[in-house]
Order: C-alpha cells, then sequence, then structure tokens
C-alpha cells in the first residue's frame, strides 16, 4: 500500500501544477450541456410518458453525468499513460526505485478514479444548483458515477499500454467513446432503439451508470434490479484492472 500511494502521489503533485487547466471545463461542461441540450432541446419534447414521466433535462442530466465520467476516464488513460511509457518515461523511473508494476498501475489508476470523483461531484452540485437532483437520494449519483468509472479505467488503461503508435489512442475517442455516449440511452430511452441494437447497448457501462444516476436523482425505476446493474459495473471493473495488471507487467518486464 505505500507503494502504492506513491505512485498516486506522483500523479497528485503533477496534477496540482496543472488543475487550473480544468476548473473551467469542469464546472461549465455541466452548465453547458444542461441549458444547451436538456432545456434547448428539451423545449420540443412534449412526451415525457416515455421518459419516465420527468421534464427531457431530469431525464438527461443523470445520463450527462456518467458521460461525463467516460470523457473524463479516456482522457486521463490515454496520452498520459501513453506519455508515461514512451515520451516521458515516468514508468521506466518509478521501475528504477522499489516500485512494482502493481504498485505503479495502482497508484496511476487510483489518480484516474479521483479525477472521476470530481468530475461526477462538480456535475452533481452544478445539477443541485438547477434543482434537478433535489431528492436526499440524490448524492448517490456521485457514487454511480464512480462506478462507471471504475467499469471502464482498467479497459481503456489496457488499450493505452498496448498502441505502438499515439495516432491509435484517436481510436478510442471516435470509436469507442463517442459512440458509447451517443447509444447507452443517455440522450434518448433505450426503448426508442430497434429491437435487435438494444442488447449491445447493455454492454455499456454507461447505460447502466446512467440509469443508476436516474434513479438516484429522480426516483425513476431501472430497467434491471439496481444490484444488478451495480454487480455488473463492479465485475467488468474487476475484469478490467486484472487485463491492465497483465498487459503492464507484460510491457515493463518483457
Amino acid at each position: 500500500m505505500v507503494g502504492t500511494f506513491h505512485a498516486f502521489e506522483y500523479w497528485l503533485m503533477n496534477y496540482r501544477r496543472v488543475w487550473y487547466g480544468s476548473v473551467l471545463s469542469t464546472f461549465m461542461l455541466p452548465v453547458l450541456f444542461l441549458v444547451s441540450i436538456g432545456y434547448g432541446v428539451g423545449a420540443y419534447v412534449n412526451n415525457t410518458g416515455a421518459l419516465g414521466g420527468v421534464s427531457y433535462a431530469a431525464f438527461v442530466a443523470p445520463g450527462l453525468l456518467a458521460s461525463t465520467v467516460l470523457q473524463t476516464v479516456g482522457g486521463e488513460m490515454t496520452w498520459p499513460v501513453f506519455a508515461a511509457l514512451r515520451w516521458g518515461q515516468q514508468y521506466k523511473a518509478m521501475q528504477a526505485s522499489p516500485l512494482s508494476p502493481p504498485q505503479i498501475l495502482a497508484g496511476h489508476l487510483l489518480y484516474g478514479l479521483m479525477r472521476s470523483l470530481i468530475a461526477a461531484s462538480v456535475f452533481c452540485g452544478v445539477l443541485g444548483v438547477f434543482g434537478i437532483f433535489s431528492r436526499p437520494t440524490a448524492p448517490l449519483s456521485i457514487v454511480f458515477g464512480l462506478l462507471v468509472g471504475f467499469a471502464l479505467i482498467g479497459w481503456i488503461y489496457s488499450f493505452s499500454v498496448t498502441v505502438k503508435n499515439e495516432v491509435a489512442l484517436s481510436i478510442i475517442q471516435r470509436f469507442g467513446i463517442v459512440p458509447v455516449s451517443l447509444f447507452s440511452g443517455i440522450f434518448f430511452p433505450l426503448s426508442q432503439l430497434p429491437t435487435y441494437l438494444q442488447p449491445i447497448a447493455w454492454i455499456s457501462p454507461v447505460w447502466h451508470g446512467a440509469e443508476l444516476c436516474r434513479w438516484a436523482a429522480s426516483g425513476t425505476a431501472t430497467p434491471w434490479p439496481w444490484p444488478v446493474h451495480v454487480a455488473y459495473l463492479l465485475v467488468l471493473g474487476v475484469l478490467g484492472w486484472w487485463l491492465a495488471s497483465a498487459r503492464l507487467r507484460r510491457r515493463m518486464t518483457g
């Protein structure tokens, strides 16, 4: 645990030098998304029955929280990981110390989860100001957002560790983050998709997180029992962490 903390401390100290660069986007993105999509597009949505009886803004906001966590994890676990291996070679410096690959991995992933927690907390706070997250259970959205980050972080990391060219990292953005954000029931109910496409969306951790956040924020029933959603995210996260550990160990000892 001591080694893991030291690895985490490095990334935390690095963030302390650049945190101000993310403040504007962290606070402004929720406001811009909510105003433009929640209230702007929502003004044209009259049928709230398909949304569980809530306004479009209240429907889309929890999904945007889960999507924001996805984007945060995607940003932290792509180019920074590649840079630590190839450009700045921070991992090589850590490897020269008593730190082991599992500790190096755990420190970096814990830092990524911390960034996810910050993003989810800020988003929840902004939505609380707008009166959307007013239920006593609304703060649970932060926990569910963190679960989304945990479910995704190892998988994205394991991909970034294996690529040999930074151009390949754009694949995650173009063919991963963007499609998942569009087709995980964030902007419209999953029931609006063709029946044969809905099982594909069930694979997405963002869909599970969005449904849990809606339950916490609005009290709408989740499509599946909420323990099933939580269990899926936890299992996916554990498998992703294991895969990331195996690939980093192979990369650093091979």
